[in-house]
């Protein structure tokens, strides 16, 4: 058979050749090292780079400075922040006077304190008395300690009517109280609510904190049990004294000055407190003048 020859096989493309892939990055690592790149012994390349980089804009260095220090207001620094201190669990002075405070007001609306108030009867006037369950005079001495205790934690309050309820009952309680060595066990209770007492900014609390003292102080025996008490119940003074220490001040209260009544219980606590007294009021009131040399 006759081969046929067409004019379309031989205008076909020619035959694809397959071209290998150009590997781009296969010099790379011969751009430092090739000759090419060398002109006069420098490199071009790393010149280059190193133009370029210094070229851009750099962000300034910041130094870390320590808190409250002359370094904090310079430019490009950092304060470092102060260490996190992780919160105490000892509970403070004020919280402990809240709670007893919540715990008075707490006991008094139970009616745990075994007492009601006596109105006169004029709507905002002040209590007429305070009116016991059973006549103080009548308990016996672990029901009056157990009383003074609870009363004890009222006596830093200032709202009404629970001033006049802690106020009142303590008085009566400690004339009611017939052996007064049985206050002993519950002078770590009324020193605590003496102390916040005399804390308290109201000059008339402060007085009667101070004469309940005095009275403690009175009973027989009692006044040698109250020195281990004196870093408790004296530092408070302190700042009475100093606060209200100018001569030429005018006073306007009614009755003995505050500073009177804290020279005589001063006075009480020396005479009562035996041959130690002295010398731990010194200690703590270093402008005290002793009474025996008066």
């Amino acid at each position: 058979m006759a081969k046929i020859n067409r004019e379309c096989r031989e205008k076909s493309l020619p035959a694809i050749r397959l071209v290998k892939p150009v590997d781009y990055f296969s010099d790379i690592s011969d751009w430092t090292t090739s000759k090419r790149y060398y002109v006069r012994n420098r490199d071009i390349v790393k010149e280059n780079i190193r133009l370029i980089k210094s070229s851009l804009p750099r962000d300034p260095a910041v130094r870390k400075v320590p808190p409250f220090s002359y370094q904090s207001y310079q430019q490009n620094t950092s304060v470092v922040p102060l260490p996190m201190i992780a919160p105490s669990r000892t509970r403070s002075v004020d919280s402990n006077v809240s709670d007893d405070c919540s715990q008075f007001r707490a006991l008094f609306s139970r009616g745990d304190l075994h007492v009601r108030i006596i109105h006169s009867g004029g709507a905002g006037e002040k209590p007429r008395e305070l009116r016991w369950a059973k006549d103080p005079s009548q308990m016996k001495n672990e029901t009056i300690c157990n009383l003074l205790a609870k009363f004890s934690t009222g006596m830093s309050l200032l709202d009404h009517p629970y001033r006049f309820v802690a106020e009142t009952g303590i008085t009566d309680l400690l004339i009611a109280l017939r052996n007064h060595q049985s206050i002993v066990t519950v002078l770590p209770q009324l020193v605590r609510g003496i102390r916040a007492g005399l804390y308290s900014f109201d000059i008339e609390k402060k007085k009667f904190c101070l004469k309940t003292l005095s009275r403690i102080t009175a009973m027989q025996g009692i006044g040698a049990q109250l020195v281990p008490f004196y870093r408790q119940l004296l530092p408070p003074l302190r700042t009475v004294r100093q606060s209200r220490s100018r001569s030429d001040r005018v006073h306007y209260d009614k009755g003995r000055q505050i500073e009177e009544i804290i020279t005589s219980t001063l006075n009480d606590l020396e005479r009562s407190g035996g041959p130690n007294a002295l010398i731990n009021i010194k200690y703590l009131l270093p402008h005290y003048e002793s009474c025996q040399y008066m």
